[in-house]
């Protein structure tokens, strides 16, 4: 799997579908605010920003910690950040998304961002970096849209599901061209298929999560920033926002007023 919260959000789907209802809303988180424990100007290049750690981001944080790169971990319970105090990564006690919020014009362009939240990060992060300028609605994928893409079912905070899998992928899942489980070739990546998905008044973005090793992946700072800018650059809705590795991914449909 190359998207930590995506095959998050698979797992949930599959504790809905036995009538377990999940919800997760960032902006009910408690609005604290802590002290970060570094100086931006120290900050590298090609650091790399982990948001969450739970399972997935620990996970990223023992893979990627050996590594050349600095790594940050971001979640608000100090509690799990101090599971990780033996590795040479730095904790930062903090909302996720509100911490790319309120710091994104101190990131690096080619800074990474590794999503390990039960959340569609790029969204929350544009809806709330919007706060107070624009007013983002979110809204369900159209039936006739969700038709048209692989394995799909809803998230259970509102966005939809899409994978080429129906099962559980392994964890170390390097991204093949044949599928490791069922030899099925992947000639067309996911993230294209949400790229390419259309439907009338809909303007489409898809951000592409790339491995950084197996059963982990990421995105570019820069990658956000472009999101938002073609986002911003149509008057109004309707939208689709993606966020997608080769065979997983979540989408989200939204209105700009």
């Amino acid at each position: 799997m190359a998207c930590f919260d995506i095959y998050f959000f698979w797992v949930l789907g599959k504790i809905i579908s036995r009538n377990v209802r999940l919800i997760f809303r960032p902006d009910w988180l408690p609005q604290r605010r802590f002290k970060m424990n570094f100086e931006w100007d120290t900050v590298s290049r090609d650091a790399v920003f982990i948001i969450g750690a739970g399972q997935f981001g620990s996970r990223a944080a023992r893979i990627l910690s050996e590594r050349d790169s600095q790594v940050f971990i971001v979640d608000l319970n100090a509690e799990r950040l101090s599971l990780l105090r033996t590795l040479p990564v730095r904790s930062i006690v903090y909302d996720g998304v509100r911490f790319l919020v309120e710091n994104f014009a101190k990131f690096q362009e080619n800074s990474l961002i590794v999503p390990s939240v039960p959340l569609h990060l790029a969204f929350e992060w544009l809806r709330l970096s919007l706060q107070g300028t624009r007013k983002i609605v979110k809204t369900a994928v159209p039936v006739e849209a969700a038709n048209r893409l692989p394995h799909h079912w809803p998230a259970s905070e509102g966005s939809l599901l899409v994978s080429y899998a129906d099962f559980a992928c392994p964890d170390n899942c390097p991204e093949p061209e044949f599928c490791t489980v069922t030899g099925e070739e992947r000639n067309v990546p996911l993230y294209e298929i949400l790229r390419n998905l259309t439907h009338p008044e809909f303007h489409t973005y898809a951000i592409r999560s790339r491995q950084l090793a197996p059963g982990l992946g990421g995105y570019l700072v820069k990658d956000l920033q472009e999101m938002s800018d073609k986002v911003l650059h149509h008057e109004k809705g309707p939208f689709f926002l993606g966020t997608a590795c080769k065979c997983h991914g979540i989408l989200t449909a939204f209105k700009l007023e």
